[in-house]
């Protein structure tokens, strides 16, 4: 087959030096000559030969000038798939760029052994062709086609980026751009490491059968790989100068066990911690790193272990906030004298300033309640179904609410339908110390306790996802947890205060003060790169809304995000601004408000992959169409062009030819007389 079919019609001009020939035949002119016979014999040889030495000159000369216009008409041989398939080609090329592809392979890292064949695929194909390239960071400039100077200069300058998008989406990119193309063989190659997480092919939808689809796989050499997983607190609150407890799991892929690898804790950029941990093949590692809080206001933390060759997961960033205190609204239905509201009110102020408590007979406005922690709903009898819509709303908020029935056991069918008192002496039997509102009461178990004693339990059953954190001799729940899909938890005492001794035991202040620590939720805050674009800030009582926004990072990225106002607060979007892992810091007018962390996700952490085989099994299991994989080394792809795709071209063959034939001409021209001599 032809690439330029339209140079084939040069082949008539072929006719112009058959003309010229003809034209320039010279016709012997008869001369008076005395005794000429002697020479008849000899000038009948010589006009033969001089016609046979023209003809052959003429065939040289057509050969070289037929040579050269079918090796200018860029002939090839037929490519065994697809035959009879001619013209321009649009090849698409995805290049992974992953954090996963800074693994080392055979020779070189992953990234640049993509990059070589990426460079190889280019220059296979024909300088007509149309070309897109395009990377992990799926940029908007590279959604367009380029010649193939241009797809070589993008493809020098790739680097690492910290996206890890799934093989869906690429195949989505590439067919979104080849569809732009007329009257082109679409061909679609993408080279990337298999890694089992994004190449994950259960859920897609068979490829477009259009396209052309080949997979070139870049094989890392076997190593093991230890990654930061997560991190949280031992408990929600972080106040100033207080020791903390952050608890890190680490995952790895480790066949053989280590011992003592050494893990550092830096908060603010100060290292703060150092530790070490074990790795176990199989499990997951967690350890804890102990520190002290700092100030009240936002922090970055950055827990780092060492782990080469693949160094992207060894750091994990977080924002907290450490808190000046926890501020607590007692809505109580008796007057501030009354024992039971003097004795809820002397629990919050037993605990040192950490617990701020305002009194009130009657619900603020919903702005001012919104500034609370906690609410204390403490005996009230039949709330209006305004003040119940207002305390919903707190809760849908992330506000927590501890309600505290009275003697009557009214006003509860907002919380616990139409349950009411089961009379009769008993006590508590048990309690979930290791739930985390107990566990920090006490270091260990106690053996023997006095618990608390009553005479009268609600009637009723926990629902389905409510936690019975104490329970009485009859089995009905003493204590209650209820946890809300937005954040904010609503306890349930069982009993009432002005009865049995609950408010004398020695588990009541710090059931109360573990109930409000609970309440503000100080936990690490970490996203991850592919996961969200977006952060909620809370709003404050009396926050104007005329507010400057930043979020800056590390090494002089600022971003100036958008911000929406919802019910929880301030919405921050950022878009695609932020690509790059780090801590990064809330300002509000200048202010730094929030801080947070984004990471890798674990998924890219895990560098299992694919064997090519299994996966191409896979794919023929799910009805996909073929895809080429393509395991050759760089050295190799231009021959498999020319015999999958291209076809293997022909035209230096020609131009020897047309070589040849010009030197015979010029022995012909120089050297015939000798000859024949």
């Amino acid at each position: 087959m032809w690439g330029r079919p339209d140079i084939l019609w040069g082949l008539l001009a072929l006719a112009i030096p058959v003309a010229l020939h003809l034209l320039q035949l010279r016709r012997f002119k008869r001369v008076a000559f005395s005794n000429v016979a002697f020479l008849r014999d000899v000038r009948k040889e010589t006009r033969s030969r001089h016609r046979l030495r023209n003809l052959l000159i003429l065939l040289a000369r057509l050969l070289a000038f037929g040579c050269l216009i079918l090796a200018f008409a860029d002939p090839m041989l037929t490519p065994e798939s697809k035959a009879g398939e001619a013209g321009r080609n649009a090849v698409s090329i995805y290049v992974d760029t992953s954090p996963s592809m800074m693994a080392s392979g055979e020779s070189a890292p992953l990234l640049q052994e993509a990059k070589g064949k990426a460079n190889a695929l280019v220059e296979s194909f024909a300088e007509t062709d149309l070309f897109h390239v395009f990377t992990s960071g799926f940029s908007g400039q590279d959604q367009r086609f380029l010649t193939q100077p241009e797809a070589l200069e993008r493809i020098a300058s790739i680097q690492l980026s910290s996206h890890s998008p799934g093989l869906e989406s690429v195949m989505e990119r590439s067919l979104d751009q080849l569809g732009r193309a007329e009257s082109v063989s679409r061909r679609a190659f993408w080279i990337s490491d298999v890694q089992e997480s994004s190449h994950e092919v259960n859920t897609m939808m068979p490829p477009d059968t259009t396209v052309s689809w080949h997979l070139l796989p870049v094989q890392a050499n076997p190593s093991p790989n230890l990654w930061v997983d997560s991190v949280w607190f031992e408990t929600p609150l972080a106040l100033p100068d207080r020791e903390a407890e952050l608890h890190v799991r680490i995952g790895h892929d480790a066949r053989d066990g280590v011992d003592g690898l050494p893990l550092q804790l830096r908060v603010d950029g100060v290292p703060e911690a150092l530790g070490s941990f074990n790795v176990v093949p199989g499990m997951p590692t967690d350890t804890v790193l102990r520190f002290t809080h700092g100030a009240p206001g936002p922090h970055l933390v950055e827990v780092r272990l060492d782990d080469a060759p693949v160094s992207f997961d060894d750091v994990h960033h977080v924002g907290y906030n450490v808190s000046s205190g926890v501020k607590a609204l007692h809505w109580s239905g008796g007057a501030l004298q009354d024992k039971t509201t003097q004795a809820v009110q002397q629990a919050f102020e037993s605990s040192d300033g950490l617990v701020e408590v305002d009194w009130v007979q009657s619900l603020p406005t919903s702005p001012a309640l919104m500034g609370y922690d906690l609410l204390v709903v403490h005996a009230i009898d039949e709330p209006s179904l305004g003040a119940v819509s207002l305390v919903r709303e707190f809760m849908s908020l992330g506000g927590t609410v501890m309600v505290l029935p009275d003697s009557m056991a009214s006003g509860l069918s907002w919380v616990a339908g139409e349950a009411s008192w089961v009379r009769g002496e008993g006590r508590v039997t048990e309690v979930q110390w290791s739930h985390p509102l107990f566990k920090p009461v006490f270091r260990s178990v106690p053996s023997r306790v006095d618990w608390p004693a009553y005479d009268r339990i609600l009637d009723r059953r926990p629902r389905a996802q409510e936690e019975v954190l104490a329970t009485a001799a009859n089995g009905l729940p003493y204590l209650t947890r209820m946890p809300s899909e937005e954040g904010g938890d609503l306890y349930l005492l069982g009993t009432c205060l002005e009865t049995g001794n609950f408010v004398r035991h020695g588990l009541f202040v710090p059931t109360l003060l573990r109930v409000a620590e609970s309440a503000r939720h100080g936990a690490a805050l970490a996203q991850r790169l592919d996961d969200t674009e977006a952060l909620t800030v809370p709003r404050q009582p009396g926050q104007r809304r005329d507010h400057t926004w930043r979020i800056v990072g590390v090494e002089g990225v600022q971003v100036v995000p958008e911000p929406r106002s919802t019910p929880q607060g301030t919405s921050l979007r950022w878009g695609g601004a932020l690509t790059e892992p780090g801590g990064y810091t809330v300002l509000r007018n200048d202010t730094a408000v929030a801080t947070f962390g984004l990471n890798h996700s674990p998924n890219e952490s895990n560098l299992a992959v694919w064997d090519v085989e299994a996966w191409r099994d896979r794919t023929v299991s799910l009805g996909w169409p073929e895809i080429q994989i393509w395991t050759q080394p760089e050295g190799q792809l231009r021959n498999l062009v020319e015999q999958h795709i291209s076809g293997k071209r022909l035209a230096w063959y020609f131009f020897a030819a047309a070589l040849m034939a010009l030197a015979f001409e010029t022995l012909l021209l120089r050297r015939w007389n000798k000859l024949f001599s």
